[in-house]
């Protein structure tokens, strides 16, 4: 819940409520989407334009896929890089029973020992602010991959750039920036960290749309709606957030 003032919300008697779930398959696909051209090198070739010398890349079935946080997403993630041939590698809080004979699940330190693209699937909460910090990126599998589909404050962009500048780690496909709700209105390309990441080979940046499909847009008004109209009549809905 980015950006909701609850203190104000309870002040002046507001129900705060949220769509806990919209097709996360749309954010799931999109994430395994990422994993392919950071390993294919695809953002290199289309930031320079280049010929096919700059990209050179790695087979899914020649690498490990680390997934931290198998929820509905990360689940999703598990699912189409086993099926696609990749070997499947998660840390979660919860292991998923359905993903068993698929994904091996370790600790999260092994997780980032062994990864060659993580992908980041848990939810923004104080334990999870800045997670991936210079500690981290050094504990991780030297010219591995980053991708970012879940919350840009997971991340310390600082030590992301400096990871990725000295080659620690290989690429990153980013759909979430840090302090990225300043600049939705205003233009993308304003957040001070898109430029420095965008001059580094093998970095993609997307502006938050990796759940943005016709399906999830349409669940997203018609959960609104719906606890919109359960509030006014019952006085409560079933995704009331507690103040």
């Amino acid at each position: 819940m980015d950006g909701v003032n609850f203190e104000w919300a309870e002040k002046y008697g507001l129900t705060v409520t949220n769509v806990p779930s919209y097709s996360p398959t749309s954010v799931g696909h999109f994430a395994i989407m990422s994993i392919l051209m950071v390993l294919r090198n695809i953002p290199t070739v289309l930031q320079t334009n280049s010929s096919r010398k700059a990209a050179i890349g790695r087979e899914l079935q020649d690498v490990t896929v680390g997934i931290l946080g198998t929820g509905r997403i990360g689940s999703v993630v598990a699912e189409g890089i086993h099926t696609l041939g990749g070997r499947v590698i998660a840390s979660s809080s919860n292991e998923d029973p359905d993903l068993k004979g698929k994904v091996s699940y370790v600790s999260f330190e092994e997780l980032l020992k062994e990864s060659d693209v993580l992908s980041i699937h848990i939810p923004l909460s104080e334990e999870s602010t800045y997670l991936f910090s210079e500690e981290t990126f050094a504990k991780m599998k030297p010219g591995s991959c980053l991708v970012n589909t879940a919350r840009g404050k997971i991340v310390d962009t600082e030590a992301l750039i400096q990871a990725l500048a000295t080659g620690k780690l290989a690429g990153a496909a980013l759909d979430a920036l840090e302090d990225e709700e300043k600049y939705f209105s205003v233009g993308w390309e304003k957040n001070p960290y898109y430029s420095r990441l965008m001059a580094i080979p093998n970095v993609m940046i997307t502006p938050h749309i990796a759940y943005h499909t016709e399906l999830a847009v349409q669940e997203i008004v018609e959960t609104s709606l719906t606890n919109a109209r359960d509030i006014i009549i019952a006085g409560s809905c079933r995704n009331t957030i507690s103040l």
